[in-house]
């Protein structure tokens, strides 16, 4: 991934933390402000949710920022893990999020809540429903496109704002009717739900953080396009990691023992361009040559 490319998806995944930021902002000072007005703790709760996505923005900026950073003395392979580490960040905000949502609804089934009208929290939870979904479905794109574990994080964030919409958009149709008590239990299944993409989200990042595999797909993609070259009589010991947004990998390859340098060199080449178009990925290869012992 040269430089340029590095820097044009950077700008992209600053462009697309900036909307959801406004995005945010606005729906927790609705969410809040409503909320307290009329007393729905569904609402309320949607709002810290709201409030933590806007501070998960600011991480996953300045984590995506410091991983663009170059190579160098003290980071030969890339900055690329300030990204994961930007994901446990988002992971643990969820989860301390799900867990105050949940001690504040169970707290309040010991208070006489009447709510005022029900009606608000369906139009604001169904305005928080449709900007959250929208939210996720561009910032995922973007985080595909650009190969960005944070922002994938950011977006399934978004997702699960969407989500606890849903829950408060039937606490409160629940509260029109009259059943008052299906705000908090809205609330409790926000918390929950925030919770369980938080626990999600860690685990995934803890994964690449212990160098966990990258998926037998994309193990399998690489193995079918090296064999694909007829001077390749064999492979093994291949290994791929991700950092950040780039995957290193390294395989033995095994040639004809007769063929120069230059011919093994060139072969090299060929694979390392068809595994680069083949994966659609950013990848960093390895390539070691092991002559064929058994001609």
């Amino acid at each position: 991934m040269t430089s340029n490319s590095t820097a044009e998806e950077t700008t992209q995944i600053s462009r697309i933390i900036g909307i959801g930021m406004i995005g945010n902002l606005v729906l927790t000072f609705l969410k809040l402000i409503v909320g307290y007005i009329i007393g729905s703790i569904g609402l309320i709760a949607d709002g810290f949710h709201s409030l933590s996505d806007l501070g998960t923005d600011f991480a996953v900026l300045i984590g995506t920022s410091l991983a663009a950073r170059p190579a160098d003395k003290n980071h030969p392979f890339g900055h690329g893990k300030f990204e994961t580490f930007t994901v446990v960040i988002v992971a643990v905000a969820l989860i301390g999020v799900g867990g105050g949502i949940i001690w504040k609804a169970i707290s309040t089934f010991k208070q006489d809540i009447v709510i005022i009208n029900g009606v608000w929290i369906m139009i604001i939870a169904g305005t928080s429903l449709i900007t959250k979904e929208w939210l996720y479905r561009i910032t995922l794109k973007t985080a595909e496109r650009c190969h960005s574990s944070a922002l994938k994080a950011n977006a399934w964030h978004h997702r699960t704002d969407a989500l606890s919409s849903i829950v408060v958009l039937a606490g409160g149709g629940a509260a029109v009717m009259g059943w008052w008590y299906g705000d908090i239990i809205a609330g409790l299944l926000v918390g929950l739900m925030v919770i369980a993409v938080g626990g999600k989200l860690g685990f995934e990042a803890l994964i690449e953080l212990s160098e966990g595999s990258v998926g037998q797909e994309i193990a399998a993609n690489i193995e079918e396009i090296v064999s694909g070259f007829k001077e390749v009589r064999g492979s093994h010991r291949l290994r791929i990691r991700r950092i950040g947004r780039e995957l290193m990998m390294d395989i033995h390859i095994i040639l004809d023992p007769d063929i120069t340098i230059k011919e093994g060199h060139e072969i090299v080449e060929k694979i390392e361009k068809a595994v680069q178009h083949g994966i659609g990925w950013p990848i960093s290869l390895t390539i070691h040559v092991d002559p064929d012992e058994k001609k």
